[in-house]
């Protein structure tokens, strides 16, 4: 029996092995390079399914990764529409996580239920009756699908996936790998220079807000310079904490490198608003913490990153210094000057449409839908883009939604959490959301790829804190029973 099984196996791979050098043969003679790697992955593809059913957190990993190179896939294939992946992607997993759970009996369903997953589901009923504004376009509620169902669905899958600490920690080092490629890839820019696929979009679109009079703005596999320059403030303060928290010596260096990397990213990219983020991120840090000897550090490292920056000319002839400098003086701003009298002309066009103008309606990108007014203003802000789109309706539900999941989320970790490594790592996630919370009213990138994904799945896992706390405890007391 057991040579007849192994022939078969062997029948079974040969005959799988035959067809897919076939597929390939095929697409190399007929098709594009795209189809020919997307045959060549088809195993790998197979195997990762097979491994996510087993255990359904495999997929968000495999989720994860896609959704933060989701950009550069649409930039270099010059195609759009790739987001439909991560759609299919989504109600795989959620049909896996469900069929797992009718046979295997073991996804706790019950954490499912939080404030941030029922805000998420008012959100989602919200932004779905948007295509009953009687401004709303069709196509473009269609195209802005991932406003309406993201927040819901992957708080969902997070609630009920990420249920053990080591989970959590694996997911933390994949952060940090796609962290290090995006630094790589912006140090390439930097002093190698841009490739052919992205000299040609700055000529094309990108030029008018990359390569500026105070110098080039750099802005990595992202989708522009304002969306790279948050996300490496959140690498700077999640990492910069967790290399205080971890236990491993060689952990601890790697991340600190991360964490010293991520600012000089930030810096590169010229985004000034993005500094709000290793700021509110330190601020945060020295309240939560509740250890004086943390707090003082915090404080006068956020102090003096303040009065380096805003009362003195120390390295005023460096250009990304300089351009920084603006940041702690605004009035002195051209650039915030003029976003101020834009918020204005919105306001004055609002005021009589309570729900807004319709998603997708607001911003550079609306034009291909409508010449209307607020498609010809830029909204330079997540939470103006959300007002402008969903009205002062909206953006209270999405502001409340926010706050109330902040402020649960503070509380879980100062009186909640116990383990010393956990309480760490649900910190600094909370510390860097706190940052790209404050940075997004100056940046419209908050609903973005990857940063959406990213914000409400460290949301969702720290909302877990107490389960884990609880099995980290049952576990250690488990330990010293048998050792006993």
């Amino acid at each position: 029996m057991a040579n007849n099984l192994h022939t078969q196996t062997k029948a079974i791979t040969t005959l799988f092995l035959v067809i897919g050098l076939v597929c390939i043969a095929y697409c190399a003679l007929f098709s594009t390079l795209e189809s020919i790697i997307i045959v060549a992955l088809l195993p790998l593809i197979g195997y990762t399914f097979i491994c996510a059913f087993r255990n359904p957190v495999t997929a968000i990993y495999v989720l994860f990764i896609l959704n933060y190179f989701l950009i550069a896939w649409m930039r270099y294939t010059e195609t759009t529409g790739r987001s439909v992946w991560l759609d299919i992607l989504f109600v795989i997993i959620s049909v896996m996580v469900i069929l797992h759970s009718i046979l295997m009996k073991d996804i706790p369903w019950k954490l499912a239920i939080n404030c941030l997953t029922l805000g998420g589901a008012l959100w989602a009923i919200y932004c779905l009756a948007e295509i009953l504004n009687p401004r709303a376009d069709i196509e473009a509620w269609i195209m802005s699908r991932s406003t309406i169902y993201n927040i819901l669905f992957i708080s969902v899958l997070s609630s009920v996936l990420f249920t053990e600490i080591k989970q959590i920690r694996t997911l933390l080092f994949i952060f940090s790998i796609l962290s290090a490629i995006s630094i790589l890839k912006v140090f390439c820019q930097r002093y190698i220079g841009f490739d052919t696929v992205e000299q040609r979009w700055l000529d094309e679109e990108g030029g008018l807000t990359h390569l500026i009079a105070s110098g080039t703005r750099y802005f990595s596999i992202f989708t522009d310079a304002g969306n790279f320059g948050s996300n490496m403030g959140l690498v700077s303060v999640l990492f910069g904490i967790l290399s205080i928290f971890v236990s491993k010596k060689s952990l601890k260096i790697y991340y600190l490198i991360l964490s010293i990397l991520g600012i000089y990213a930030l810096f590169l990219s010229g985004t000034r608003g993005a500094l709000a983020v290793p700021l509110g991120g330190l601020l945060l840090f020295s309240l939560v913490s509740k250890n004086f000897k943390l707090m003082t550090i915090t404080t006068i490292i956020g102090l003096s990153i303040y009065i380096f920056f805003a009362h003195t000319n120390i390295g005023q002839g460096n250009q990304m210094i300089r351009r920084m400098r603006t940041t702690f003086r605004p009035t002195q701003d051209a650039s915030f000057n003029v976003r101020k009298e834009n918020q204005k002309k919105l306001a004055l066009y609002l005021k009589d449409k309570p729900f807004g103008e319709g998603l997708g309606l607001s911003g550079g990108n609306a034009r291909r839908f409508s010449s209307r007014l607020t498609a010809n203003i830029p909204n330079d802000s997540t939470y103006v883009k959300i007002w402008v789109e969903t009205g002062i309706v909206g953006l209270i539900l999405f502001l409340t939604l926010l706050i109330l999941t902040f402020l649960r989320c503070c509380y879980i970790i100062m009186f909640r959490i116990k383990d010393k490594e956990l309480r760490g790592m649900l910190m600094a996630m909370l510390c860097g959301i706190f940052g790209l919370m404050i940075s997004a009213y100056g940046n419209a990138f908050f609903n973005q790829f990857p940063t959406q994904i990213i914000v409400f799945a460290f949301f969702a896992i720290i909302l877990n804190g107490p389960y884990l706390d609880q099995k980290l405890i049952q576990s250690q007391t488990k330990k010293i029973a048998t050792t006993t």
